[in-house]
């Protein structure tokens, strides 16, 4: 698990973006991270930019995708919905928290939570299918 997320998080690609998470735990198609919002995570109303929180869904799930099964692949985005339910000031510690749902032979699906690690309470909620077959 944590080569998975060590190979995610220090890439020289857009996934860099997510390089300030932090694995907190996570395997057997979890994986639960934490980061705290920083300027170069914002928005002009200084809290957690939506495109930020799309990527952390992205991410954090394929990741806990990939520990699924030994050799489970990271597939392809087939589809992904995020409801935003509240803002994420700056200096807000998040949790991140992906879980593989169901893996069939082509497609899995994902849910992810991001929630305020202070008060609990729920940022966004994200579902994500990915294909990973042939």
């Amino acid at each position: 698990m944590r080569q998975i997320f060590h190979i995610v998080t220090k890439a020289k690609n857009f996934d860099r973006v997510i390089g300030k998470a932090k694995l907190i735990d996570g395997g057997n198609g979890r994986c639960i991270c934490e980061m705290k919002v920083e300027e170069e995570h914002e928005n002009r109303g200084q809290t957690l930019h939506g495109g930020m929180t799309a990527t952390l869904v992205d991410n954090i799930s394929t990741i806990a995708l990939m520990s699924y099964n030994d050799g489970t692949p990271p597939g392809v985005s087939v589809n992904m919905n995020i409801s935003y339910l509240k803002a994420a000031p700056s200096n807000t510690t998040i949790v991140i928290d992906a879980r593989t749902l169901r893996v069939g032979k082509r497609l899995a699906y994902l849910s992810v939570d991001v929630t305020n690690k202070e008060t609990s309470e729920l940022i966004a909620q994200g579902q994500h299918t990915k294909f990973i077959g042939s």
